[in-house]
């Protein structure tokens, strides 16, 4: 009997401090540190210097201020596109 206590004894003392130490042998270990590099796409303002032209006035009635308003649209597309082109490689 008295070498059944002191075995259990012995396992009540042996046993946390065994769990303690795989606790803390844990920590121990070097972290490891996990690196992602995301690229992300950064747009710039551009610092266009082309003059509008001046923007004609629509009236419903008379064909001649659509097509007006129509050379007005594709004139300011195309000195956006040259306003683009020219960062192009920046």
């Amino acid at each position: 009997m008295k070498q059944a206590n002191r075995t259990v004894r012995h396992f009540r003392t042996v046993a946390p401090i065994a769990i303690c130490a795989l606790f803390f042998g844990g920590c121990a270990k070097e972290p490891q540190i996990i690196t992602k590099t995301v690229y992300q796409e950064v747009r710039t303002p551009v610092a266009c210097l082309a003059k509008m032209p001046q923007k004609p006035k629509f009236e419903a009635n008379d064909p001649q201020s659509a097509q007006g308003l129509m050379e007005y649209f594709k004139t300011c597309e195309e000195l956006l596109k040259g306003c683009v082109d020219d960062r192009v490689g920046d």
